[in-house]
This record gives C-alpha cells, sequence and structure tokens, in this order.
C-alpha cells in the first residue's frame, strides 16, 4: 500500500531547484507578486514557504493560482508523450552504453492493460515527485534490522517449535553486535565495520533458512491464500455487500468453494465442521434469492462458522501468524554484507527514481554536448519541468499530486490527486482527457476503512452510456478487493461540484505528498 503522509518536505520549493517554480515567477505581474510576498521580499516569501508549520496559507494559494494558470505549464501535454519523445531521441543519438534512463524510461510505458497493483505501487513510488521526499526518510539499514529483529524476538521466544525458539540466540548475538547495537539512522558504515556485517548477514541468512523450513509444515489455515480468502468471505456477507446492487450470489458460491477446497487439506478438526456447514450452505445457494439468504440467516450462520475459526488462527503458533511473516520478509532483504551497508539503499533509490535519473543523464549529457543530444536534453527538460510541476502542486495544495505514469492509447493527458483527512478519509479526483470522448473527472472517497463513494462527470452521452453499462463490473471489481461501492453517480460536467482538488471540502483534510512505499 502507498501511505499518504502529513510530512511535507519543503526544500523543492525553490526557484534554483524547482523549474516550475522558476516559470511562474519569470511570468508573474508586478500586482501578483505583491499578494504573493504580503508586502516582504520574495527570498523571505520563499523562505516562509520551507517552513514545516506552513499549511494553505495565502501565500500558498495565491502560488498555486499563478501555477495552475501560467500558460508554459497549463500546455505542457502527457508525460507518456514526452516520455516516448525522450526514447525515440536517445535512439537516435549515438551512445558507447545504454544510458541508465532508457531502462528506467521504457518501464514507464507499461500499457494499462498489463498493470497490475504491485506494478502501479512501484510506478508512483519512482515517478521523481517524492525523491527528495525518500531521500529524507531513508534508513541505515543497519538500523532497519535492529528495528525489525527487536520484535521478532519476542514473537520467537513465544513459539512451542523447538527450532525456532532456539532462533533466540542467534537473534541476541545479532543485536549485541556493535555494528547492530550501535546503529542510527545518519550513521555510515565504515571499513572496519564491513567485516562485522559478513558475519551478522550470515546468522540474518540462518534465521530465514530455519523459518522458511519450518513454515513448509504450515497448516492451510495459517497461510496466506487462506487468510485473503476467509477476508473476502466475510466482506461478501456484510450488511452493506448485501444489497440489491452489490449482492452477487455467484460470487458467494465461489468464494465459499475457495475455501472449502483449501480446508480439505487443514488437519484441524474446526476446519472439518466449517467445511461442513458451509457445504450445507452451498446446497441451499442455488435456488436462493438474496431476501430468502437474509431471511434465514444464512449470511449470520456464515459469520458463526467463520468465528472459531478466525479464533484458532490467532492462537495458533507465532511462527504462523501474519506479523512474524511480515518481519521474515523483511529480513530477506536484509540478508547479505552489501544489503547491510549504509550507501546501499540510497544507491537503490537513485537507481530507480526517475527525476533522480533525468539530472544524472541532464550532467552526463551536457559534459559533451553535440547537436543530437541537445534535441535529448530536450526532451529531459521538459520532463523534469513535469516532474517540477506535481512537486510543486503537491506542495502548494496540501496533497498528492501524480502524473500517471503508464502508457494508455485512449488518453492524451491526465493526472491525478490524492488527500486524507484527519478522520481517516481518502479523496482523490482523477482528471483525463480523452482521445475518443474528451473531458472525463473522476471523484472518489474512501472511508471506513473499505466503503467507496464515485462520482464520474462527463458530457459526453456515448461515453456515458458505456459507463452505466459497465457499472455491474465496476461493482464486482470493488467488491473482489474488499472494497463495498455505497454510491456510484453520473453526472453531466456542467453540474460539477466546484471543489478543486487543491481546497479540501473539510478543514480536517492535513497531508503532504510524501509517499511510503
Amino acid at each position: 500500500m502507498i501511505n499518504i503522509s502529513n510530512n511535507k518536505h519543503l526544500d523543492i520549493i525553490l526557484p534554483s531547484t524547482n523549474k516550475a517554480l522558476k516559470e511562474v515567477l519569470k511570468s508573474a505581474s508586478p500586482k501578483e507578486l505583491r499578494v504573493l510576498t504580503q508586502n516582504k521580499d520574495l527570498k523571505s516569501v520563499l523562505n516562509s514557504l520551507l517552513q514545516e508549520s506552513s499549511k494553505n496559507s495565502a501565500s500558498d494559494k495565491a502560488l498555486l493560482n499563478l501555477v495552475k494558470n501560467n500558460p508554459t505549464l497549463k500546455n505542457l501535454g502527457s508525460v507518456t508523450s514526452t516520455v516516448k519523445g525522450l526514447l525515440d531521441a536517445l535512439k537516435s543519438t549515438p551512445q558507447k552504453t545504454t544510458l541508465p534512463v532508457e531502462k528506467v524510461l521504457k518501464e514507464f510505458l507499461v500499457d494499462i492493460k498489463q498493470l497490475n497493483q504491485s506494478d502501479l505501487k512501484k510506478q508512483i513510488a519512482n515517478s521523481g515527485v517524492f525523491l527528495e521526499s525518500k531521500i529524507k526518510n531513508i534508513k541505515n539499514p543497519q538500523a532497519e534490522l535492529k528495528e525489525t529483529l527487536n520484535p521478532l524476538l519476542k514473537k520467537i521466544q513465544k513459539s512451542s517449535i523447538y527450532p525456532i525458539k532456539v532462533l533466540d540466540k542467534n537473534i541476541k548475538e545479532i543485536l549485541n553486535s556493535e555494528v547492530i547495537k550501535n546503529a542510527t539512522n545518519i550513521s555510515l558504515t565504515t571499513p572496519s565495520e564491513k567485516q562485522d556485517l559478513s558475519k551478522v548477514a550470515k546468522l540474518v541468512d540462518k534465521i530465514i533458512q530455519t523459518m522458511q523450513t519450518n513454515l513448509k509444515s504450515e497448516d492451510t489455515i495459517t497461510t496466506k491464500n487462506f487468510s485473503k480468502a476467509l477476508d473476502k468471505l466475510q466482506h461478501l456477507i456484510e450488511p452493506k455487500v448485501l444489497t440489491k446492487e452489490n449482492f452477487k450470489l455467484e460470487t458467494l458460491k465461489e468464494s465459499i468453494t475457495e475455501i472449502t477446497t483449501q480446508l480439505s487439506s487443514s488437519k484441524t478438526p474446526q476446519a472439518k465442521s466449517l467445511m461442513d456447514i458451509l457445504a450445507k450452505v452451498l446446497k441451499t445457494l442455488p435456488n436462493s434469492s438474496l431476501e430468502q439468504l437474509t431471511k434465514e440467516k444464512i449470511p449470520q450462520e456464515i459469520k458463526n462458522a467463520i468465528l472459531p475459526l478466525k479464533d484458532l488462527i490467532e492462537k495458533s503458533d507465532t511462527l504462523f501468524l501474519k506479523e512474524t511473516k511480515s518481519l521474515l520478509n523483511k529480513l530477506t532483504t536484509l540478508n547479505t554484507s552489501q544489503k547491510l551497508q549504509s550507501t546501499q539503499n540510497i544507491k537503490e533509490l537513485v537507481a530507480s527514481d526517475l527525476k533522480s535519473v533525468l539530472l544524472k543523464t541532464s550532467e552526463e549529457l551536457s559534459k559533451s554536448p553535440t547537436a543530437k543530444q541537445s534535441e535529448v536534453l530536450k526532451h529531459i527538460d521538459k520532463l523534469s519541468l513535469q516532474i517540477d510541476y506535481h512537486q510543486l502542486a503537491s506542495h502548494l495544495s496540501n496533497s498528492s499530486s501524480l502524473y500517471l505514469p503508464f502508457s494508455w492509447d485512449a488518453l492524451e493527458e491526465g493526472s491525478l490527486n490524492i488527500k486524507k483527512d484527519k478522520d481517516e478519509k481518502f479523496y482523490c479526483d482523477i482528471e483525463l482527457k480523452l482521445k475518443e470522448y474528451g473531458d472525463l473527472s473522476l471523484r472518489l472517497v474512501l472511508y471506513e476503512k473499505n466503503q467507496i463513494n464515485i462520482k464520474i462527470h462527463s458530457d459526453n452521452k456515448e461515453f456515458q452510456q458505456i459507463i452505466k453499462d459497465n457499472i455491474p463490473t465496476l461493482r464486482s471489481s470493488f467488491i473482489d478487493i474488499n472494497i463495498t461501492p455505497r454510491e456510484i453517480r453520473i453526472l453531466n460536467s456542467s453540474k460539477k461540484t466546484a471543489i478543486s482538488p487543491y481546497e479540501s471540502q473539510t478543514k480536517a483534510i492535513d497531508v503532504g505528498f510524501e509517499v511510503k512505499a
């Protein structure tokens, strides 16, 4: 999951480092600058923008208005087009070796039809919009190892599996080693510590191997796949899903069948009991309507059968708990001497982040400029400006402003803006310009963890009908990922509520644009 943070990393808001801001200030009128500066010199205003406590100030709003209406920034076009143009320019420019930027750019041209959740998360995290935030929050892997092993030690000590229980000696040995005990987020690895890290890495790998070996004897009911299937079934029998719009009998049958199949390989008596109840429910489903299911209290019957099993899972050996497995997954990223060196995280970050790679490529090409390379630099400058624009808009709107980091042939240009309020409501505004159907705006509001409302604005009647025809599929897709669509409305753009994604409906909104992948 991508987490929205309320930390505002503002050192990008300087004309010397942010091209979008430089462009705005260049075209601002004297009157606009007077409003912006509020009787202060511009340097003082820019310094005030760098204060962590700055939230939706008059200066922020005035500057945001300039950003949104700046002619150069308004006509930047789509990032996808710029990426394609840059790739074409790179192909026509002979290089002794392939530049790292080519690989990163190709990853940003993933077709929307082939895009999955994991890819999208990676694309957004490496979009360049969050570079400074990631650098600010980067951790020393040695400190990360210490943070991972401390809670793991408590889980290990409660295990009844002997090979797991005795791992506490290895964990304590690592935690007591000088290199890990003294690790902080700001410490750097010295040459003398590298040998110690090699010993630590071997112990970490031993812990991983022992845990993975013993996990092979895990019962079906404690596996990730079963937990996912059980969560889905629980979601399908929630009252908010058991409505005429959201309920799908086939989906419920498929979910129950999937669980009974997995339970068939379980060795626990409680699993057999749940299998019998679900088998009985399956027999009644083919001829049942939603009203009958509710009247006969079948959802409650399923819930009553699940509860003892959930309780059993929670009381299973600590090795099989979700928290322990999560800690194990973290350990697998810290099991070599190289991974434990404090510079490794920074190397990985700058090697995959688009803005970082663009800056490096621009610097390399500028050292030996040629006529063909000037074309490449022109595209790099434009792409950098587009990224800077979203960084600047994110800060000034106290939200996350993003371009769409994938390829979609039907799209001319598009962007999205995400906010989170103090009541754990998430707002997502998506603005698209489709080649065939024109402007399309969507507002999504996620609340109560898994309830969602959607408003879709379009003036194209043909496109409105396409959406209407596909609403059942859209509902089913949300329910499949355990999200309940409470309201889906299609409206004309002329009836769109005049709410800017930069100005929240509620004073409770308080977010930055920082992404933690």
